[in-house]
């Protein structure tokens, strides 16, 4: 696999590493708006991974983003999650493959977030045949992977679970529309709920004292309802979740009903291989060299 610079560019936080051979050397850690919002964004990223890379200027950069990538594999379709501090919708839009290439002289390769983890998932697992990884973090990350090759579509926009109409909402969604999913089944949905119904405690404390309570059980169900859908559309060998919002406190025991509850009997609902991802922080960056190494 050689030695790739990977990162994993969330809604919250951007997260940069070196990979020799599949194993993190070093990584570092930023906040997704305060570095990139303020000015050119590619420069900005350009001039982190510059100033990172340090003596390892040979290296290819494999990049993670929150969002589909256009057919070309150079295109950032739609972000919606990473504002700028003037209105706009950070990447949107825009081919990041050439400018970067440009400036720091390597190959550049760019993918969605998602495809990154449910890659790393699926090589720590040793898993194959059809799998479904759903990342609950800012937003809510989706991807498959059918016989080691993702599913992308005509666009290579397919997989968005995050902006699946939810029947009859009316929320606002940052992507332009609304009611969807990402509006009851993500990080920010748990931070209105705790900001609405639990102010001044921690999450801990209220998955841990109001589990069963109906705000709680209303961000679960919109979870398990999303990834219900991915189940019983693809009927998958292995059903992988994690994201930050899936923490150790999290009732899973309560989202597994849900998915279960609201996947198709008697199949998969019976045999739905569900395993619940141990992650560290830089799951996405070695993820990022994992895709490397198939893109190549």
């Amino acid at each position: 696999m050689g030695t790739v610079i990977g990162l994993d560019i969330g809604g919250t936080n951007l997260r940069i590493g070196l990979a020799r051979d599949g194993i993190l050397e070093r990584g570092a850690t930023y906040s997704s708006h305060e570095t990139l919002t303020d000015g050119d964004e590619i420069e900005l990223l350009a001039a982190l991974i510059d100033n990172f890379r340090g003596d390892d200027k040979k290296c290819p950069i494999s990049i993670g983003f929150p969002a589909a990538i256009g057919s070309d594999g150079k295109t950032v379709l739609n972000l919606p999650n990473i504002i700028k501090r003037d209105g706009s919708h950070a990447f949107s839009g825009k081919n990041v493959v050439d400018p970067l290439e440009k400036i720091l002289g390597v190959k550049v390769m760019i993918n969605k977030d998602a495809n990154h983890l449910l890659r790393y998932d699926a090589f720590k697992a040793g898993a194959d045949g059809v799998l479904v990884g759903c990342y609950i973090g800012t937003g809510f990350g989706s991807a498959v992977m059918i016989d080691g090759k993702f599913v992308k579509g005509k666009h290579s926009s397919a997989m968005e679970a995050a902006h699946i109409p939810f029947y009859k909402s009316s929320i606002p969604c940052n992507c332009g529309k609304t009611g969807c999913a990402e509006c009851h089944a993500s990080g920010r949905a748990a931070t209105y709920m705790l900001r609405d119904h639990y102010p001044g405690m921690s999450f801990a404390e209220v998955y841990g004292e109001h589990a069963h309570e109906a705000p709680v059980l209303d961000l679960i169900e919109g979870i398990g309802v999303t990834i219900a859908i991915l189940a019983t559309l693809f009927d998958p060998h292995m059903l992988f979740i994690g994201g930050g919002v899936i923490s150790p406190e999290f009732p899973k025991d309560i989202l597994i009903e849900s998915i279960l509850r609201n996947s198709l009997a008697p199949y998969p609902r019976n045999d739905l291989n569900i395993h619940f991802s141990e992650h560290d922080a830089f799951a996405g960056v070695i993820g990022a060299a994992l895709s490397a190494e198939n893109q190549a």
